[in-house]
């Protein structure tokens, strides 16, 4: 690897912007011994100044970067239209792409793009940061584990039914993540991009091959102002119209009436109905119970140390 970019997605992030550039700075002086590295702050029109701290951080870590780019218009493009900008922009050959209030960890991720020309997306696994406290959902993290398991040789497929992921700890093969259909159909929608970038890669690249590493690179933080909350209406928008689009393009009646039962549901308001109804949760859970060992052994085995992490955190937490 010669060289690299971090991408950084904002929108009034002023309040973590610092430990999100402090934990780059970290992975650069702990891994990034002979990487040339550049930087892309992409905001989307913040109504705080954001932008004016990441600036001053920037002068004052230049010897970092070769390269500093600030897409800042002032213009409010949506969440996806921010990302397929940004990713534009990028000069190198490999990238990262993250929201400006998460954190990175404290792993070499620059080892993990080692393999990435082999695959067409690798991804970690999730550490929730809240209230600056690192935490682990076993939900989240065993939904992870089995949607692999159940569906590692038909991802496509995934998409479609009952299945886990986790954006934040994308690491994304950059020739896929650039190809003109791809940003265009992102382009499509408002602010949800990782669906709809797994929708497309996978009709485009047939097999899909990805790859899941038990490791967190990324510290997600779930706050009142994540995009999923303040802007659920639209979220939902988006979501409804991938489901219309999944079903238009599926060719099998069942898989159709599937997509159909999983959209109708998705919109109930009843939150024990639309669960209730779902066929394709049952469907989800009798493939958990054919492999619920070899599920049960790789959740087992990938015992994290919260410790570790949180004070790794609280290290970059009080960097100023």
């Amino acid at each position: 690897m010669d060289n690299f970019t971090f991408v950084i997605l904002t929108y009034n992030h002023s309040s973590y912007i610092i430990q999100h550039l402090e934990s780059i700075k970290y992975l650069i002086e702990q891994y990034g011994k002979g990487i040339s590295f550049e930087i892309i702050l992409a905001d989307d029109a913040s109504k705080d100044n954001t932008v004016f701290i990441a600036e001053y951080w920037f002068k004052k870590n230049l010897n970092l970067f070769f390269n500093v780019q600030i897409l800042s218009d002032g213009v409010n493009k949506g969440t996806c239209k921010n990302f397929t900008g940004a990713v534009e922009k990028i000069t190198t050959q490999y990238c990262k792409i993250t929201a400006g209030d998460d954190v990175y960890s404290y792993e070499n991720l620059f080892e993990a793009y080692h393999e990435i020309d082999n695959y067409h997306l690798i991804s970690g696994v999730p550490l929730i940061l809240i209230d600056d406290t690192i935490q682990s959902s076993k939900f989240d993290l065993f939904n992870l584990i089995a949607s692999n398991v159940i569906y590692h040789h038909d991802y496509i497929n995934s998409l479609k039914k009952i299945s886990f992921f986790n954006a934040p700890n994308f690491l994304h093969n950059l020739s896929v993540l650039k190809t003109p259909s791809i940003i265009e159909f992102i382009n499509q929608f408002k602010v949800t991009e990782d669906f709809p970038f797994l929708i497309k890669a996978t009709e485009l690249n047939k097999p899909f091959n990805f790859k899941l590493n038990l490791k967190t690179y990324v510290y997600y933080r779930r706050t009142t102002n994540s995009t999923y909350i303040i802007k659920n209406n639209i979220f939902n928008e988006d979501k409804i119209a991938l489901f219309n689009y999944l079903i238009s393009s599926e060719s099998s009646f069942f898989k159709r009436f599937l997509l159909k039962n999983r959209k109708v549901c998705f919109m109930m308001t009843n939150k024990y109905l639309k669960k209730i109804f779902n066929i394709n949760i049952y469907l989800y859970l009798i493939s958990i119970i054919f492999s619920i060992k070899t599920i049960y052994k790789i959740y087992h085995e990938n015992k994290k140390s919260l410790k570790i992490h949180q004070n790794y955190y609280d290290l970059i937490k009080y960097k100023k």
